[in-house]
């Protein structure tokens, strides 16, 4: 008997809203490599709302159980729904997730690990895929009518608390470089962060906008203010209006995502991007009012950044996957650098210390976590 009922194929990409918004290409992409089918997106529950009413989407199934970084509640979500798989539940499974030996496929870029990791070429558009509805639209419009955002020339939105790691901003920093940066003419600022605080004329606090209505805020502005997180992705998504851009990024995270990299890898303009490694107060400010009073190109040509290759997140990878014994993961991170990159000297460099100082690493934390029980 010809089975003809559809496929049931099952996305895992729990979090967070940028790897997501990278991963509707995936969602995307399966339904054209499987016509029909019917795709559950398994999916944090504290970022679900990011792919409500995508199209590529049939359904989500929740996951409480797994917290960022946990390997071991993951591995066991992972044991889960390969035997589901097994029993007949799923076609197909595919994880793009960033936990475990997903790591290994990390290239320099958060959407390269994501797009990797699903197992076919992706021929759809990289866009992020997000779709808005008419009540959001109207929540933003509401919103900039009550602030009366028209009436500005200059209309920053500034994401200042990401939880990627990508920046190193504080409140009370960013909000003496507002009221700096508001006392240029016309000008106000909408800080977009889930802290809240008491709005002034042109200081205006946005986190009473759900994360998915910054995409619809985006029509309302002339230039934003990132640090490669979330809001900065949303910026890029079929929801938004793609803006100039000054990110503020910090060079020593964990895993580096410049969108000067990824843009130049996934096809999207540089031309309007400037970024800044150097996050000082008057570096900011002065690249700031000269894209304001003059023009965007020039303040690039002073202040633009270009974040230097570390391939600091080697050891990070190396160590990772050496503590489960994942010889095959470090082996594809090795082959997937070099042919990115080539064979650059810095990364053998790094990558032989991380091999060499992975037994001394690996015993210090060993007892630091001893004495932290105690």
């Amino acid at each position: 008997m010809i089975n003809n009922d559809p496929k049931k194929i099952l996305l895992v990409q729990l979090f967070s809203n940028g790897d997501c918004l990278y991963a509707t290409a995936v969602a995307r992409q399966i339904k054209t490599n499987f016509p029909g089918s019917h795709l559950t997106w398994a999916i944090a529950d504290f970022c679900q709302d990011i792919i409500d009413l995508n199209p590529y989407v049939d359904a989500k199934l929740i996951v409480t159980e797994v917290k960022k970084n946990d390997v071991a509640a993951f591995r066991k979500l992972r044991k889960r729904f390969y035997k589901e798989k097994k029993q007949g539940k799923w076609d197909e499974v595919f994880i793009t997730l960033n936990m475990d030996n997903n790591q290994a496929l990390y290239d320099g870029t958060i959407r390269g690990m994501i797009l990797r990791a699903y197992p076919f070429p992706i021929t759809v558009p990289f866009q992020p895929v997000l779709v808005l509805s008419e009540e959001e639209k109207k929540r933003v419009a509401d919103f900039s009518s009550k602030h009366n955002l028209s009436r500005f020339k200059n209309i920053i939105l500034w994401e200042y608390a990401p939880q990627s790691g990508q920046s190193v901003l504080h409140f009370d920093f960013v909000m003496k470089l507002s009221q700096r940066i508001t006392k240029l003419t016309s000008t106000c600022i909408v800080l977009s962060s889930a802290r809240s605080f008491q709005s002034t004329e042109n200081i205006i606090d946005a986190s009473s906008l759900t994360v998915r209505e910054n995409a619809a805020l985006t029509h309302y502005c002339n230039l934003l203010i990132g640090c490669s997180s979330g809001l900065t992705w949303i910026s890029t998504s079929s929801a938004a209006r793609m803006l100039p851009m000054v990110q503020l990024l910090n060079p020593l995270t964990a895993f580096i995502n410049a969108p000067s990299v990824d843009f130049k890898r996934y096809g999207s303009s540089t031309e309007k991007l400037l970024e800044i490694i150097t996050i000082e107060e008057e570096r900011i400010y002065n690249c700031i009012k000269i894209i304001l009073q003059k023009s965007f190109p020039e303040a690039k040509s002073i202040y633009n950044e270009e974040l230097p290759l570390q391939f600091n997140t080697t050891r990070k990878v190396v160590y990772n996957m050496l503590c489960y014994l994942q010889f095959g993961a470090v082996a594809k991170h090795f082959s997937i650098i070099t042919s990115v990159y080539g064979k650059h000297p810095l990364f053998f460099k790094k990558f032989a210390v991380a091999i060499v100082t992975f037994p001394f690493k690996l015993a210090s934390n060993i007892i630091k976590k001893k004495i932290i029980r105690k």
